[in-house]
């Protein structure tokens, strides 16, 4: 199951109305904002689904509207300790921050199915808005890059197109990992069917993707926000 809120310009006579969506408990942590339901993962160690029911527990990320950040529902938010997980090693006062975009084009094109979504150092997925947030928060400053799209922010955009096409998401790059283990003959065959879409589709999408992923990181909308953290002054 996933539900994305709209906006009451893009809603449909079709759409369940604001009262008739799921609840949105809680403020954001980091402008205070009201937060609201975004969508629903399958509970950790689960097997993944993407856009269909899921069978089992549900976890369900939660979505500010103003600042963009995202976060799972009833985890609580520590945010010196955010700050840490999204600074790479380094020494001040300068430090490098290389994170998945929330923001970017293959999120809005993936939601759920987007290759990055669980692959943020901390427990927020940020956007560009919400990082600055973060930052001054924790007494930091930040200035964000952009140019030519990174293997990984052009990996994640062939992997979020794929997605779209397989049973599993990810599962190029769950196959490498070797956690990938069909048992049964339903799973074999959707194992075969994927192995099949990847193999000779997933050339075709990288035509699209690579070109799609370069455009957007010019745009500054690109998979990975990258960033350079000092202390403001």
């Amino acid at each position: 199951m996933a539900f994305t809120l709209q906006h009451d310009a893009d809603r449909t006579d079709d759409d369940p109305a604001p009262d008739e969506l799921p609840p949105g408990p809680g403020s954001c942590p980091l402008c205070g904002r009201p937060v609201y339901a975004w969508i629903a993962l399958p509970a950790a160690g689960d097997d993944a689904t993407v856009g269909l029911p899921l069978g089992g527990p549900e976890r369900v990320l939660m979505r500010c509207e103003d600042c963009g950040v995202a976060f799972e529902r009833d985890r609580k938010i520590d945010l010196a300790a955010e700050w840490t997980a999204v600074c790479r090693p380094g020494e001040p006062p300068e430090r490098l921050i290389v994170i998945p975009n929330r923001a970017s084009v293959q999120a809005g094109i993936g939601v759920e199915g987007w290759a990055a979504i669980e692959l943020s150092p901390g427990r927020l997925i940020h956007t560009p808005a919400s990082l600055d947030l973060l930052a001054e928060r924790n007494g930091q400053s930040i200035e964000r890059r952009r140019g030519v799209p990174s293997w990984r922010a052009l990996g994640w955009m062939w992997q979020t197109l794929l997605n779209g096409l397989t049973f599993r998401p990810n599962f190029a790059r769950e196959l490498r990992a070797g956690r990938v283990h069909p048992q049964g003959g339903g799973e074999r065959a959707r194992f075969t069917v994927d192995l099949v879409v990847t193999v000779l589709g997933g050339p075709l999408v990288a035509l699209v993707s690579f070109p799609l992923e370069l455009v957007a990181s010019l745009a500054g909308r690109g998979g990975e926000l990258v960033a350079t953290a000092r202390e403001r002054r």
